[in-house]
């Protein structure tokens, strides 16, 4: 029986978890949890990746004492667009930098007069912060080290080459950058060229479910598993490691990526390159074993995330559970914000940031510290901002969407998906709550021979995973807050 560890790191907490497969069951066990918040060097945001990596070992020693020596593989997911640079000898030469760094603001203006033929070969939505903008950004700033560079590695991939893989980059994380050809799954020069990017910058690619590599002999020595453990890229994008942990059946379901982002899309074989899409702005990210996913970023728990911890400063008990009740209690419609606006990417203050925005908007006025008024406003806006999505990726992709599936850590959040089922008018399957760490798992299982295909994934995901049905309710009600909602985010 073969038990695999996966990594999956969040935006703002990660964990180790080891799996196997039981009688056509996915049987789990967190290891290890661990903060990743980026920290504030010399003026930038970076993100410390030396220590997720001691946090990786860290779990690896507790999985030893729990299971003992023998491990079969190992596999990192993360978020995707941020990168580490190295050296010749693969060193890193300095700490990657943050999506969320204002290095990457008016980036786009690079990028749009090229829109339509950059949407044609990658069809990636244009966000300031792909890691394209943000290679740009590094060219222009003298002070960068990227030109000593011999090449990068995303941060699922940085983390592998510290493990003891070689230098590769899997294709989900890859082709979210707006630099690979959506078509034929490579990089694409002719963008490189354009952007003055050097081509000997980017390594070969590599896909999930690959053989890439051996955990190193010393990293085995210190925390207690044998040698010889397999390096098995996973899905290295979370989104698509969660996307492949949907227990769907057919063809009609989109589903959403809840956590810290909302990841809104539909599965589908090929990408989608019209210009409908490219108008509305739809992304064609990678999938695992050759599907593509068709998506849009949705700011997600982010807002709810941030607002929590401007409150906890006055009331360090407050948990989600109290400001969900306290959300339910709240008056429902009172306004509502877009998720996506530019106020809520990183303000020093959340909840003053939608009180603004709300006063700006001519909605009314709120006080910071009015939790119930504030969260609900955000669980609303987060329901209404999917339909929006949904419909958007119905008429580019010219699908008809029957169910809606929530994966990652908001499936657990019953508000929420409630609010989904209404907005949208559509029945929420939501689960697992670990979609990204099964999906990575699942990956590794299928990479040594354990699994061998999407519909057997599935078919155990299924068989392991514990769903919630919502319906939906009020739809009249939500068809009117829906017809205020467009006009609010219409400003945009």
């Amino acid at each position: 029986m073969n038990r695999y560890f996966s990594v999956d790191l969040g935006a703002d907490s990660g964990r180790c978890i080891a799996g196997t497969l039981e009688n056509g069951k996915q049987v789990m066990e967190e290891l290890h949890r661990f903060p990743t918040r980026y920290f504030s060097l010399r003026g930038s945001l970076r993100w410390n990746i030396y220590r997720f990596y001691e946090e990786i070992l860290a779990g690896l020693r507790k999985y030893a004492v729990r299971y003992g020596k023998e491990l079969c593989s190992i596999g990192v997911d993360t978020w995707g667009c941020d990168y580490g640079l190295f050296d010749a000898g693969n060193r890193l030469l300095d700490l990657p930098y943050s999506y969320r760094d204002s290095r990457v603001t008016g980036s786009l203006e690079k990028v749009l007069p090229h829109k339509e033929w950059l949407y044609g070969k990658t069809g990636i939505q244009f966000l300031e912060f792909n890691t394209l903008n943000q290679l740009i950004r590094e060219y222009e700033d003298p002070e960068s080290c990227v030109k000593e560079a011999a090449r990068f590695l995303f941060m699922g991939d940085s983390l592998h080459l510290l493990l003891g893989a070689p230098p590769v980059c899997e294709y989900t994380t890859a082709s979210i950058s707006m630099m690979v050809d959506t078509k034929e799954k490579k990089w694409d020069g002719d963008i490189l060229d354009r952007f003055n990017i050097p081509a000997a910058l980017c390594p070969k690619l590599c896909f999930a479910g690959d053989l890439i590599g051996v955990l190193r002999d010393d990293i085995a020595g210190d925390t207690g598993v044998n040698r010889g453990v397999r390096i098995i890229a996973p899905a290295v994008h979370d989104t698509a490691s969660a996307a492949l942990a949907i227990p769907a059946k057919g063809d009609d379901f989109a589903y959403i990526s809840s956590g810290t982002w909302s990841i809104f899309g539909t599965e589908l074989d090929e990408p989608v390159l019209n210009q409908t899409a490219c108008d509305l702005n739809i992304s064609n990210s990678g999938g695992a074993l050759g599907k593509s996913l068709f998506l849009k970023n949705v700011m997600g728990l982010w807002i709810l995330q941030q607002s929590k911890r401007r409150w906890n400063k006055a009331k360090p008990d407050l948990g989600y559970d109290t400001i969900m009740a306290m959300a339910e209690n709240a008056r429902p419609f009172f306004a509502f914000i877009d998720p996506d606006a530019p106020d809520f990417f990183n303000p020093e203050d959340m909840p003053e940031a939608i009180c603004a925005y709300l006063k700006k908007t001519g909605q009314g006025e709120v006080k910071p510290d009015d939790i119930g008024t504030i969260s609900r406003v955000v669980y609303e806006s987060l329901a209404l901002k999917y339909r929006n999505v949904l419909e958007r990726i119905q008429r580019a992709a010219h699908k008809e969407i029957r169910i809606i599936h929530v994966v990652g850590g908001g499936s657990k959040d019953r508000l929420l998906n409630t609010f989904i089922a209404s907005a949208a008018a559509l029945p929420v399957k939501a689960g697992p709550s670990e979609g990204t760490a099964m999906g990575n798992l699942l990956l590794q299982a299928y990479g040594a021979g354990d699994l061998s295909s999407i519909s057997q994934i599935r078919d155990v995901v299924a068989a392991t995973t514990e769903i919630s049905d919502y319906l939906p309710a009020e739809e009249g009600r939500w068809e009117k807050a829906y017809a205020r909602f467009k006009v609010i985010i219409s400003g945009r």
